[in-house]
């Protein structure tokens, strides 16, 4: 009987030590599966962070440029209507603007009419502009700029551009990077240097 008793007692022992190494092993593996569910939770709360941050910068990169598109339009819409209005200029109003570029100049000039201004300017109007203006003598140009409105004053190498497109063109350049600095704040301040 101490026989059978040795070896339930030695059974017992040599189970609770497996059991208690198949604990330790348990606890060893909860443990790493908790800390490697950390770091994946972590990893995944990292990726879910970039991702939401990403897809808000493409949101909003997304706004500018729909901004910029529509401003672009709006932009060139008005542009377009200002460049048909001077078209429009009566006989008059051309002349006033001629009269305000040939202001204080002095010297030989040639006046060269765009295609579109041809009938704005006859050669009464073209002698009261030399008569207001004392050393100015203006010769028109026969041939006109095609496709054009407004006007060119030329004294050899020096010119003055009045074409109505040209000084919209410029006011409509300058806008267009106004615009693009209140879009893309002055990052984009490279681009217009």
């Amino acid at each position: 009987m101490r026989i059978n008793e040795d070896a339930q007692q030695h059974g017992h022992e040599r189970y609770m030590q497996i059991k208690e190494a198949i604990d330790q092993e348990i606890d060893d593996e909860n443990l790493i599966y908790h800390e490697d569910a950390d770091k994946q939770r972590e990893v995944l709360r990292k990726h879910s962070e970039h991702e939401y941050a990403r897809r808000l910068e493409y949101q909003r990169s997304r706004l500018n440029r729909e901004m910029l598109v529509y401003q672009h339009e709006l932009t060139n819409e008005i542009f377009d209507m200002a460049v048909a209005k001077l078209r429009d200029l009566s006989e008059k109003e051309f002349f006033e603007m001629l009269s305000s570029a040939l202001k204080g100049l002095t010297g030989s000039f040639v006046l060269h009419l765009g295609e579109l201004s041809r009938g704005k300017l006859d050669e009464y109007a073209l002698e009261k502009v030399t008569e207001d203006n004392a050393g100015l003598e203006i010769v028109l140009c026969p041939a006109t700029m095609p496709d054009k409105s407004g006007f060119v004053i030329r004294n050899g190498r020096v010119e003055y551009d009045h074409l109505f497109e040209n000084l919209v063109e410029d006011i409509k350049s300058r806008r267009t990077a106004e615009i693009m600095r209140e879009v893309f704040g002055n990052s984009g301040d490279w681009m217009f240097a």
